[in-house]
């Protein structure tokens, strides 16, 4: 039987992107694992998926399995959408509206059965949810430590730069950002890019960076694997630490009471 050692009173942290397809079902499932091996009982939730083919690949799937969840994908995925679109689109297109009250009671019934949910985002802050709300909306109403996750190439750093700038705007704690390579910079040119995004970062984003992470040439059909060996790297490590130290004072054991 899986021993908890801790309990996280901030538990959740949600995992957004400067954009889509920059590696944060990679690193909220590495995360995810990393922190089961440390038996922490981790919960994972991908509120709205779009571009659903195999249920075998969805990320909400991929998710679960990194943290050995066995909660129910309705109750991890509230929101599943076949058409390869923005969620406000792909809602419409099936004659389905997204309801944040639906997301919330996911998120609370979610939370009380374990000691930390990561959640992960759909694209980017501004991608809409609704007419009216956005996934920055919903960060904010969690009312979560975020972190994001974005690209180590070149145009990295604006990107990474306006989204901690529209979390600190709404008053969004940022853990950390976490530069991925999506592609591996091959060329002399793109691993100066590459240098040079990490750098301008580090001096100017205000938040810990970690990475690059290394490029993992075989996600798209080993994904399980490549999670297991990016969650024993020293980034994610550091990832992990830093979730950690963003509860640092409100952590508990279980049935003791947390350190003054």
């Amino acid at each position: 039987m899986k021993q908890r050692t801790a309990v996280l009173r901030c538990s959740g942290l949600f995992v957004t992107g400067t954009d889509t397809g920059v590696g944060k079902t990679l690193v909220t499932a590495a995360l995810a694992a990393r922190l089961t091996a440390r038996r922490y009982s981790i919960g994972v939730m991908k509120p709205v998926e779009t571009g659903i083919g195999r249920p075998a690949v969805s990320d909400a799937v991929r998710l679960r399995r990194a943290a050995g969840a066995r909660d129910m994908l309705d109750l991890i995925r509230p929101y599943a959408f076949r058409q390869p679109v923005a969620p406000l689109d792909a809602a419409r297109l099936s004659k389905k509206s997204i309801h944040l009250s639906v997301i919330m009671r996911a998120v609370r019934s979610l939370r009380s059965r374990h000691d930390l949910l990561l959640i992960e985002g759909v694209g980017g802050v501004y991608v809409p949810l609704t007419r009216t709300v956005d996934v920055l909306d919903l960060i904010s109403q969690l009312k979560l430590p975020t972190v994001v996750v974005g690209r180590a190439s070149l145009g990295g750093a604006n990107h990474a730069l306006l989204t901690l700038k529209v979390l600190r705007q709404r008053r969004i704690p940022i853990v950390a950002l976490v530069l991925n390579r999506t592609s591996s910079p091959r060329t002399t040119l793109a691993q100066r890019q590459e240098r040079s995004t990490t750098r301008l970062l580090r001096e100017l984003a205000g938040a810990p960076v970690i990475g690059p992470l290394p490029f993992h040439s075989a996600l798209s059909h080993r994904f399980d694997d490549e999670v297991v060996r990016l969650a024993r790297t020293a980034p994610i490590t550091k990832l992990m630490r830093l979730v950690l130290a963003s509860g640092r004072g409100r952590t508990s054991r279980r049935g003791q009471h947390p350190a003054p």
